[in-house]
C-alpha cells in the first residue's frame, strides 16, 4: 500500500514523473523504484521494532521532494506525527525548482510539516541552521554532491546528527571517479553499511542502522 500511496502523491505534485533508465522505472530519472521502496521497506521493518509518535527526517541534498513525499506517506499511514528538513541549495540547479511544491504538499498533509534551508552544505552556517530545527534527527539522507570531498563535508557535518538511521545515495560505482566518490568516502569516513541496495553499477542506497 505504501508504495502506490508514494506513487500517487509523487504523481500529484508532479506532472512529469517517471523515466526509464536501463529498463528499470525511475523517478524523474534520480531514484530507480526498485532501489527506492526497498529501502523504505529497510525503514518499515525498522520502525516495527517499536512504537514511535513522532519521527524527524533530514535529507541534505533534496531533488523535487520524492524523499519527503514518501516521509509524509509513511507517517500517514503509521499515524506518526513527522516533520522533514532539508538542507538544499536551490540555485545549484534551476530544474529543483518543484522541490517548493513538495515542501507545500507535505505542510498540507496532517501531522506534517516541512522546511528547506537554501544553502550550500559546505556554508560554515550549514550545519548551525540545520541545528536550529533539532539537534539530532531520527533519519538523515545524504544526497547533495557525491564528489569524494563533497560527501566527506557532508557526512562529517551531518551523519552524527541520526540517531536511528544514516542514510546514503549512490553507493555505486563503488571506484572513486570524478564524478562520485560516495562509497569511498563513506569506507573512510569508518561507517559500515548495513545495507547496500543495488540492482546496478550505478545509482545504489546505502543504510546503516544506528541503534
Amino acid at each position: 500500500m505504501l508504495e502506490l500511496n508514494i506513487i500517487e502523491a509523487y504523481s500529484t505534485v508532479h506532472t512529469k514523473q517517471f523515466y526509464t533508465n536501463d529498463d528499470a522505472p525511475s523517478f524523474d530519472g534520480s531514484q530507480r523504484q526498485s532501489e527506492f521502496f526497498k529501502a523504505w521497506k529497510e525503514i518499515e521493518n525498522f520502525y516495527k521494532k517499536s512504537k514511535v509518535e513522532k519521527l524527524t527526517f533530514l535529507e541534505v541534498g533534496a531533488w523535487k521532494g520524492l524523499w519527503g513525499i514518501a516521509f509524509a506517506e509513511f507517517c500517514k499511514e503509521k499515524g506518526i506525527q513527522g516533520e522533514y528538513i532539508t538542507i538544499t541549495m536551490i540555485s545549484h540547479d534551476p530544474n529543483n525548482q518543484p522541490l517548493y511544491r513538495s515542501i507545500d504538499y507535505i505542510n498540507n498533509q496532517p501531522g506534517m510539516t516541512a522546511s528547506l534551508i537554501d544553502m550550500n552544505t559546505f556554508s560554515e552556517d550549514a550545519l548551525n541552521e540545520v541545528k536550529k530545527y533539532h539537534q539530532t534527527y531520527n533519519m538523515v539522507f545524504i544526497d547533495a554532491g557525491h564528489k569524494y570531498d563533497e560527501i566527506k563535508n557532508d557526512i562529517s557535518k551531518f551523519s552524527n546528527l541520526a540517531t536511528d538511521m544514516l542514510l546514503f545515495h549512490d553507493i555505486r560505482p563503488m571506484a572513486v571517479n570524478e564524478h562520485c566518490g560516495v562509497y569511498q568516502a563513506i569506507q573512510d569516513s569508518n561507517i559500515v553499511l548495513d545495507k547496500e541496495i543495488a540492482v546496478a553499477d550505478e545509482m545504489g542506497i546505502g543504510i546503516k542502522f544506528i541503534k
